[in-house]
């Protein structure tokens, strides 16, 4: 049995001696780390069943399989699949001797629904449907499977491909009604609400939902929550004419009961609020009314400044255990339904790193969730919730300990108005403090998003490889960061490339301050929003010596026509391209870039639909036209991020050979 130790005593010399024995992390390295998602405890508390994503050369791609664990025994583990592709949303029947998941294999159009026999056998196909699962859940008996797809569309074939009708052609998804034992098929929902989450209450009796008017992203913020009663012989419900019990104007998700079927949680931001971290809200199931103004609803711990990325019910239906990312950390805490005040919700995880999927068994002693920090890769962790003794369950990375890794350090900063920020610093590996180092800084997506304290090792930015190369690294989560609070996270509205470059700016001159960061040595870059404010940032300043930078936002007026949701930019600026224009323009790095001077590496995915490659395409001609150095990548059959392991290589290779010809002159 491997105890998992706590990484407050994992820290490391970093002597040269065992900079000797190591070492140094490439982008090959990158790509090879396995990842761990979707953790689920089955009901005899101990095993635990889980997706491993792992790097196939062969094919050019990832593969997703499901395995099993023993909570109470590290190491012992068992493949279960062994797909060329993906198998991911592993959810055990009740009986725990079934286990169903997505699948994608065979001919199907995208992922069905299969399930094993834990007993031995193949795994068999539940679902034959004409499009593709999106998610399901097993009804608390066994004998039914509620789950999400589109409505089919029949069209017959044509030698040439029809035309499209703009955004009018999607369907929405919708909830269907799997009979386990018959494999009979029928749908639960109808109309033009798209489903996008589900909920069997315990005794079978209801069923919730979240739904949001159309298909399109762009509907986001009209999700709401819907209650239905459950009649496996009944006919398919509108969600117009269903029972709402949320009328706002934030998202929901992840609609969940406590186990007596009296509560109905689920979680979304603060009515009202353009954005910041998503609480857990509560809903008297036998409540009357609806809407935000007659519908009890409770929000529990309001002022925790941390951002929940996912809960679970405690079976005393008083308690919920949930994660979220707090600063550069990421834990799992325990709250209960009284908390609806400032009181701290209990802090269960402990020390350094980044908690991700956790399960937990009906009381909450036993948990087993994703777990990583800055020198170790992910792997899965048990705890004993009332020793609070964590222990190590696998050991799918045990490569990085043969790498030599850049210390990481938090620090704290001052931005221009006074304003403290946080973010990370990675050393190089090898740091003299009497040298001065090129410093890289990176900035992260979203903006609502934050860099926290994980291995550092993606294709996006390989932060520990360019620390065995030498560099320094900066990530600082700037004003509109999550994980601080919903005013943290607000404050970069009307103020972007404002607020938020200055705290990225001021966070580089205390670097230089510190005798750290070698100021004629600086470089900038990131991705989707960090290329956004990595390009403005260039159009602003020469203080950098390149810029490296992909799927960034460049001209606010073309983006808002574009991208698939735009509520952002609506947020961000104040209003519509016809309403706020100036503000549109005054935010755009196109306005800016033909007085950029910096030498820029752009990156983008063909088919990329959040950022369209317009918007790189319009940087690199706005850079050329200044006669500034400038390359163009364009990525195949990508969309947003990158997903083939080869160009993922590709773009890290080409990333390093910028930084060495214009950051070091060779």
């Amino acid at each position: 049995m491997t105890k998992f130790i706590s990484t407050l005593l994992l820290v490391l010399s970093f002597a040269c001696v065992l900079f000797a024995q190591q070492r140094l992390m490439t982008p090959n390295d990158v790509i090879a780390l396995k990842r761990i998602t979707d953790v689920q405890l089955a009901n005899d508390s101990r095993r635990t069943v889980f997706v491993a994503t792992a790097y196939d050369e062969k094919a050019d791609r990832y593969n997703s399989d499901l395995w099993t664990a023993l909570a109470d025994m590290g190491g012992t583990m068992q493949r279960l699949t062994y797909n060329a592709g993906r198998d991911d949303h592993p959810r055990w029947s009740p009986t725990g001797q079934r286990l169903a998941f997505l699948s994608e294999r065979g001919e199907m159009a995208g992922a069905q629904i299969y399930a094993l026999n834990l007993q031995g056998g193949e795994a068999q196909q539940l679902t034959n449907h004409l499009t593709a699962v999106q998610s399901f859940e097993w009804s608390p008996d066994g004998r039914f499977i509620a789950f999400i797809a589109a409505e089919p569309t029949i069209k017959p074939k044509e030698k040439t491909k029809p035309p499209i009708v703009y955004q009018e052609e999607a369907r929405p998804a919708q909830l269907w009604l799997l009979d386990v034992e018959s494999q009979q098929i029928k749908p639960l929902t109808k109309g033009t609400h798209h489903v996008t989450g589900l909920a069997w209450s315990f005794d079978r009796s209801k069923l919730a939902v979240t739904a949001r008017q159309t298909p399109y992203l762009e509907s986001t913020e009209t999700t709401e929550v819907f209650l239905l009663p459950f009649l496996s012989e009944s006919e398919p419900v509108d969600l117009a004419a269903a029972r709402q019990l949320t009328r706002n104007t934030v998202a929901e998700s992840q609609p969940r009961f406590s186990p007596d079927g009296r509560w109905l949680a689920w979680l979304a931001r603060a009515e009202g609020s353009r954005v910041g971290p998503d609480r857990i809200h509560l809903f008297p199931v036998n409540a009357v009314g609806a809407g935000s103004e007659s519908a009890p609803v409770t929000m529990l711990n309001k002022d925790f400044t941390g951002y929940i990325r996912s809960y679970r019910w405690l079976f005393n239906n008083a308690e919920l255990l949930f994660n979220a990312a707090t600063g550069v950390n990421e834990h799992i805490y325990k709250t209960d339904l009284s908390n609806s005040s400032g009181r701290a919700p209990q802090q269960l995880t402990r020390g350094e790193g980044v908690v991700g999927a956790f399960t937990a068994n009906f009381d909450g002693t036993q948990l087993v969730y994703a777990f990583e920090h800055t020198r170790m890769g992910q792997e899965l962790a048990g705890l004993n919730a009332r020793t609070l003794l964590p222990m190590q369950l696998t050991h799918f990375n045990p490569q990085v300990e043969t790498i030599a890794l850049g210390q990481v350090e938090t620090i704290r900063w001052k931005s221009g108005d006074k304003t403290e920020i946080e973010g990370l610093l990675i050393y190089p590996v090898g740091y003299d403090s009497s040298r001065r180092y090129p410093l890289m800084t990176y900035i992260h997506g979203g903006p609502e998003g934050a860099y926290a304290n994980n291995l550092h090792a993606s294709w996006s930015a390989p932060i520990q490889v360019l620390a065995g190369a030498g560099y320094a690294v900066f990530l600082p989560n700037f004003r509109g960061s999550s994980n601080y609070g919903a005013a943290f996270a607000e404050a970069n509205a009307l103020k972007a490339g404002q607020i938020d470059a200055d705290d990225v700016m001021t966070g580089i001159d205390h670097l230089i301050q510190r005798g750290l960061a070698d100021a004629d040595r600086l470089a900038i870059g990131g991705w989707s929003y960090g290329g956004y404010l990595s390009g403005w940032l260039t159009g602003h300043t020469n203080r950098f010596k390149c810029a490296v930078y992909g799927a960034g936002l460049s001209n606010a007026v073309s983006y808002w026509g574009t991208a698939d949701i735009t509520s952002q930019r609506e947020r961000l600026h104040g209003g519509t391209p016809w309403t706020a224009r100036q503000m549109y323009e005054a935010q755009s790095p196109l306005t800016f870039l033909p007085q950029a001077k910096t030498p820029t590496l752009i990156f983008h995915g063909e088919k990329d639909e959040r950022v369209p490659l317009g918007q790189s395409q319009e940087s690199y001609r706005a850079l050329k036209r200044a006669n500034v150095p400038v390359q163009l990548i364009v990525y195949p059959d990508q969309g947003h991020g990158l997903l083939t392991p080869s160009y993922q290589l590709d773009k890290m290779t080409r990333e390093l050979a910028w930084l060495k010809k214009y950051l070091e002159g060779r």
